[in-house]
């Protein structure tokens, strides 16, 4: 079976919490029955988890108060989803202070990979306290447009990337380069969607895995002949962590330096789950990734971290709202160094888990313009299904994509066509501007205009030896 999102085998470790006898119950019947029992420890511990695995952090820490010490591993689970990573410590280390022989055998139980290898609940519990804790100090202040919430196995057709940042590529399209035989070349069974591939549509970034429940990320180029190469292993979690102690690499994305890889990652370097890691390439391979942080980054899973500096816009893809079936996309504005957000400010966890996307924008600031830049993308990638361009050769053919055309000179030849055409399009759209406010009484724009005008001449001319040599290149 091909994984439409996430593979089966990955165990989720959050949310493998220890919980009580009655987690499974209805919140409300739970919180009614402890509240008749408030003397009831274990009632109280049911209705603590039932809150807890309802979202309702803050209240369920008042049921795990009147639950013994059960209540305080409880409550510092409870805090930790509350970015309170203080408080969370503090009642963790109450908890294993009055820890019996018998909790600590149940507590060493708990099973955080896919091998089956069993942990103690408490130490990793900790171990995410102190990654949440580090990463509170250092919350990148970022403007965040828009969220939108949207069907988990399909997210990636939602996010809305302008050509030249590349393409999140589904089944579709991955089964038509990669066969049984490269599969099995790469010792994987399955391929997890969505793919990444490049602008040029001659690179290809995917994921597969295996029957223990690992991944390799995985790179296929496209030859001169219009053929796939065979496909070359990147990294699994071991080969670029430097040790196993995860087992899951996927969601990759490539800036358009060649050289940057976003990617979604388990382990001890993950926050919660699935954490969003960089790393970059260089002559000996991958160089170690670091985490993102926050607010990317969460106790749950956050998949798909991708820019595209056409339209000056970032993505990413979370399950921190835990909504049935449903992820939330996130849509930001980039900036080429980090912010971070002073660690004294105002409700900085808040910030950090996104509580409000308006609490991230700036005063008086129109986020209109990035709005439509944005939707103007999606409508040209609707439009994309059927046609990316319409480009006709004297034989009679029309083409719409890079991958139509047969000559891997004719298809450079293409991009570098397009990429003028783009350009000219810019212009004339500010010489449509300029004219309007010149009509409007804007006098000043005089000149500027008939200077614009001789140029956007100059480019037009310029095109058509431009598509002349892309046909000749093909035919």
């Amino acid at each position: 079976m091909k994984h439409l999102f996430i593979s089966s085998f990955i165990v989720s470790c959050l949310a493998c919490i220890p919980s009580g006898a009655y987690a499974g119950t209805n919140v409300a019947e739970a919180v009614e029955v402890a509240r008749k029992a408030p003397r009831n420890q274990a009632l109280n511990r049911a209705a603590g988890d039932a809150l807890k695995d309802a979202g309702r952090f803050a209240e369920s820490i008042t049921y795990y108060m009147k639950a013994g010490n059960q209540g305080n591993l409880g409550a510092a689970e409870a805090s930790y989803y509350m970015y309170d990573f203080d408080a969370a410590r503090d009642y963790l280390d109450k908890y294993l202070a009055k820890r019996t022989k018998a909790e600590a055998e149940k507590d060493s139980q708990f099973s955080v990979s896919s091998t089956g290898e069993k942990t103690d609940w408490t130490e990793y519990l900790g171990n995410r306290i102190s990654i949440g804790r580090s990463m509170l100090d250092r919350v990148e202040n970022i403007e965040i447009i828009d969220s939108i919430n949207v069907p988990s196995d399909e997210f990636f057709s939602f996010v809305k990337l302008a050509r030249s940042a590349g393409t999140l590529a589904g089944m579709e399209t991955i089964e038509k380069i990669v066969g049984q035989k490269e599969m099995e070349a790469l010792g994987v069974d399955d391929i997890v969607q969505p793919a990444f591939v490049t602008e040029s549509g001659d690179e290809m970034i995917w994921v597969g895995s295996d029957s223990n429940g690992n991944s390799v990320m995985v790179e296929s180029f496209r030859l001169a002949d219009d053929t796939w190469d065979a496909p070359v292993k990147l990294f699994d979690y071991s080969t670029v962590f430097g040790n196993s102690a995860g087992s899951w690499v996927d969601y990759p994305f490539l800036l358009n330096d060649g050289v940057t890889l976003y990617f979604a990652s388990d382990g001890d370097e993950s926050l919660g789950q699935l954490d969003i890691f960089m790393t970059r390439r260089d002559e000996n391979g991958f160089l170690q990734p670091s985490n993102i942080g926050m607010p990317y980054n969460s106790p749950f899973n956050d998949y798909l971290y991708a820019i595209d500096e056409e339209t000056g816009t970032g993505w990413w893809v979370s399950d921190r709202n835990r909504l049935t079936d449903s992820v939330t996309i996130y849509t930001f504005i980039p900036k080429e160094i980090r912010e971070n957000y002073p660690v004294d400010t105002p409700s900085l966890a808040s910030r950090a888990r996104v509580s409000s996307i308006k609490d991230t924008w700036q005063d008086g600031k129109d986020y209109d313009r990035i709005r439509r830049s944005i939707a103007s993308v999606g409508e040209k990638r609707r439009n994309g299904n059927t046609g990316e361009f319409d480009f006709q050769l004297p034989d009679g053919r029309v083409l719409h994509r890079l991958s139509d055309f047969n000559s891997p000179m004719a298809r450079s030849a293409m991009q570098n066509y397009l990429k003028e055409k783009a350009e000219v399009d810019a212009m004339r759209d500010r010489l449509a501007s300029m004219r309007k406010s010149f009509a409007g009484g804007d006098r000043m724009q005089g000149g500027e205009i008939l200077r614009l005008e001789k140029a956007l001449e100059q480019r037009t001319a310029a095109l058509l030896p431009l598509a002349n040599e892309v046909i000749t290149l093909e035919m």
